[in-house]
């Protein structure tokens, strides 16, 4: 088995992603049925594209592409499910552009590389063979692979694992599903050394812990997986644990996607994200209106590709991140692998809400950012969809009303003028004055929404329609 993860140097990693890429194009040009239509269109055959180096030749393939029809994305067999390249293993969701569960389809084959991933991911992030994981991650009501893969990658690196189960019982089963306090106990119990999760409830549990007097000295790492996470974030939780009895806790952030079944993971912090499975995946980053191929360091349009996929597969495909890419050995570990510098941004992601633009990750970050909230979820309405006064600067004359209403689940009971504080925070920066509604991390809205978080929810275009 070749460590891709580590080899002397490109040209090594090339050659080894280049023959596990001809197996997969022969397969997408025989059987898949979106770009089989894609290239031939673009007037691409087979033998045009020979590995990695001939990517730019390829279309882009944006995420609405991917939203109309994810099923034209999953390679069609024509003797069925025969073997592990055509049985599907399993089937996870993310998000489409209305909110709507969007299938993501992986086969046997795809699910023994996704444990591979995962591995890599535990490695980068420095786990051990003593550490015990606390799972975090909330049940969905469609599967999601926060939940499902924390557990595949701790059965992957032979960790034990818990599955804390936070999140509202279940209405036919009561017994699933735990609270705050529940899950305390369920840490004291099992006294793990890295809790992973949403950091906007582990900072929560940790708050829990601090009131209660209740010590966690185990844990050394947290796994926080969050598209808006910040510094002071990061500085609030270490220094909650060490208050806590853990001796040096340390946080990693990773970037994740639906569309790896796994994250790209910081080794140390500062170093960028890794991607940990360099003959799974390749990167691009590209001018985001031409789709021109740029340098190392420059930042454009985030592209991924999969080179060792059966069930659903992509090609240059643009999830709408922005971000600058490196190449050059990580001088921390030593992994030769693409790796994000920075932190990614959403490419027009900008929501316009009563004449003004709003970023989703800067309210994210602004809000996150403060010590007295935990979570917190936006939403832009239409103020006759749930009634009431809302509204902003810049407001049109005629038609509906704009509201930007934000339910806010805080870090502690001190609630008195938190709602006017926070309000006026965000009027100050994006000029529109919004609805707070205080709230607890219990909240179906905030527990039951999983862990690929979209800050701001623009329900308009439903009443639209």
């Amino acid at each position: 088995m070749v460590d891709t993860l580590f080899l002397d140097d490109w040209d090594a990693l090339t050659r080894e992603r280049d023959t596990r890429f001809a197996a997969t194009l022969d397969r997408i040009f025989a059987y898949h049925p979106f770009y089989k239509d894609l290239l031939a269109r673009a007037k691409l055959r087979r033998r045009d594209i020979k590995g990695v180096a001939d990517l730019a030749r390829l279309p882009v393939t944006t995420r609405r592409d991917f939203l109309a029809n994810p099923h034209a994305f999953i390679l069609t067999w024509p003797d069925g499910p025969t073997s592990d390249e055509s049985s599907v293993w399993d089937v996870m969701y993310t998000n489409g552009s209305n909110g709507a569960p969007v299938p993501f389809a992986s086969t046997s084959y795809d699910f023994m590389n996704i444990l591979a991933l995962n591995r890599n991911m535990l490695r980068l992030r420095g786990a051990r063979e003593d550490d015990r994981i606390l799972n975090l991650f909330p049940l969905t009501r469609h599967p999601h692979g926060a939940f499902a893969r924390t557990m595949n990658a701790a059965a992957a690196f032979n960790l034990p694992v818990t599955a804390a189960m936070p999140g509202a019982p279940n209405a036919r089963q009561p017994d699933i599903g735990n609270g705050l306090d529940k899950v305390l106990d369920i840490a004291q119990r099992t006294r793990p050394t890295i809790l992973w999760g949403v950091p906007s409830y582990i900072r929560e549990l940790v708050a829990r812990a601090d009131e209660k007097c209740v010590k966690l000295p185990w844990v050394r790492l947290v796994f926080a997986s969050l598209d808006a996470f910040n510094e002071g974030m990061r500085a609030d939780l270490t220094a909650g644990l060490r208050r806590l009895g853990a001796e040096d806790p340390q946080v990693s952030v990773s970037y994740g996607a639906s569309e790896m079944q796994g994250s790209m993971v910081e080794c140390v912090k500062g170093a960028g994200f890794h991607n940990p499975a360099p003959d799974q995946f390749c990167f691009e980053v590209v001018d985001p209106d031409t789709h021109r191929p740029l340098e190392d360091g420059e930042e454009g349009l985030l592209l991924l590709t999969h080179l060792d996929r059966r069930g659903t597969v992509m090609l240059r495909y643009a999830s709408g991140d922005m971000g600058r890419l490196t190449r050059e050995r990580c001088p921390h570990c030593g992994a030769l692998t693409e790796r994000i510098i920075g932190a990614p941004s959403h490419h027009d992601g900008f929501v316009k809400v009563s004449g003004r633009l709003i970023d989703p990750q800067a309210l994210a970050e602004l809000l996150l950012g403060t010590d007295e909230v935990a979570d917190f979820q936006a939403i832009v309405e239409y103020e006759d969809m749930v009634g009431g006064v809302g509204g902003g600067k810049g407001r049109g004359k005629t038609g509906p009303r704009d509201r930007l209403r934000i339910r806010v689940a805080p870090t502690g009971t001190g609630l008195a003028g938190l709602s006017h504080m926070l309000a006026q925070r965000v009027e100050a920066v994006f000029e529109v004055t919004p609805v707070i509604e205080i709230t607890s991390a219990q909240d179906p809205m905030l527990a039951g929404r999983g862990w690929r978080v979209r800050p701001l929810m623009d329900l308009r275009a439903k009443k639209r329609r």
